[in-house]
């Protein structure tokens, strides 16, 4: 009975700890920061490899491996929409706008087409 409870408390710490230490590790990275931030750390994982981080033993027996393709094409169409985020935003009002004012003709129209509908299927 104790076993198993000195059991459940191990596996309950070590999951808390390796929770705190991932927690602790992006902070600390700066993952956590603004988007300034983010982007450094991003940059700054690109550039490093594994053979920095892990002695030689070990990366001589594994693949290379870089940033996948579709992630830097999506850092770089962030950062288009940043350059043009004003745009985006007049773009935004102005179609929620003229929605609002063709609100009344649009509900109109819809329940002319669900009257006609109910017509038809009362015949």
């Amino acid at each position: 009975m104790a076993m198993g409870k000195l059991v459940s408390l191990l596996k309950l710490s070590t999951k808390v700890g390796l929770s705190g230490l991932a927690v602790y590790t992006t902070y600390d990275l700066g993952i956590w920061g603004n988007c300034k931030q983010g982007e450094q750390v991003f940059y700054k994982l690109q550039s490093t490899k594994l053979a920095d981080v892990l002695p030689q033993e070990i990366t001589s027996q594994l693949p290379e491996m870089t940033v996948p393709e579709e992630l830097t094409g999506t850092i770089s169409a962030v950062g288009d929409v940043k350059k043009n985020m004003w745009g985006y935003y007049n773009s935004g009002v102005s179609s929620v706008c003229g929605g609002l004012a063709s609100l009344p003709d649009t509900v109109k129209g819809w329940s002319d087409q669900a009257v006609d509908m109910v017509k038809e299927n009362i015949k």
